[in-house]
């Protein structure tokens, strides 16, 4: 990892790419698998390699506390690990309410600046891949996972042109100040591009979003939230 180059550009590029493929967390069987709606979480992704990426996630071992994130930078945490590219992700919430058929890459914890953490997956990037860093592109993400949403919640949806849900399945405070309450007004808020929707209300029966033979397909608003392709359209 020491040997790893990576121009400035290049790494922003990456850095961008990245926000959208937050939602890599390969959670444990034993972690909570309930009651994650609005629980926090942070990330730390690491160069392996010139095209792989490790991302170090919270989630089961603790709420990513602030005293410690807000004093993790990107210098100390590549003079702890040796790589020579780093990615502070967070904080993130979650939208969903549970996961089932999901687990981790690695279970091992390392902790890093203090905060333990564990290996929940690795992106395999393209060139293609890091130029794909605009909002709303649709971005395929390999991992084992099935989103549980309850009856009874809100949900968030952006609709594509061609009719494909996405569902939200994390907000990010990262570059807007965001609550669950405030994600009911983000339609008048977002940068919709021209045949774009973006719905929200109140699921009438339990709905779930599995990753498709381990392929997930997922997109980013302008406000660095995260969607899920869905199979259909849950507040029909």
């Amino acid at each position: 990892m020491r040997n790893l180059k990576l121009s400035h550009p290049f790494s922003i590029r990456i850095s961008l790419f990245l926000f959208i493929l937050l939602f890599v967390p390969f959670l444990s069987y034993g972690a909570e698998t309930s009651n994650m709606r609005g629980k926090r979480y942070c990330e730390i992704i690491l160069a392996k390699t010139i095209s792989s990426y490790a991302v170090y996630n919270t989630w089961g071992l603790n709420d990513c506390p602030e005293q410690l994130w807000s004093k993790v930078s990107i210098s100390a945490v590549k003079k702890e690990t040796g790589s020579s590219f780093v990615h502070l992700n967070g904080p993130r919430y979650w939208v969903i309410d549970g996961f089932k058929n999901t687990s981790l890459i690695n279970p091992a914890i390392k902790t890093i600046s203090g905060i333990p953490m564990r290996e929940a997956g690795i992106l395999h990037l393209s060139l293609m891949d890091l130029f794909k860093n605009k909002p709303y592109q649709s971005h395929v993400v390999d991992r084992k996972t099935t989103w549980v949403y309850q009856a009874d919640k809100p949900v968030f949806e952006l609709i594509d042109p061609n009719g494909q849900v996405f569902v939200m399945q994390s907000y990010s405070v990262q570059k807007y100040p965001q609550t669950m309450n405030t994600l009911t007004q983000l339609g008048a808020k977002l940068q919709l591009p021209k045949g774009w929707k973006f719905k929200t209300g109140v699921l009438n029966k339990p709905e779930t979003i599995e990753a498709v033979n381990n392929k997930a397909v997922v997109v980013q608003d302008n406000f660095l939230n995260t969607y899920q392709k869905a199979s259909h359209d849950f507040l029909k």
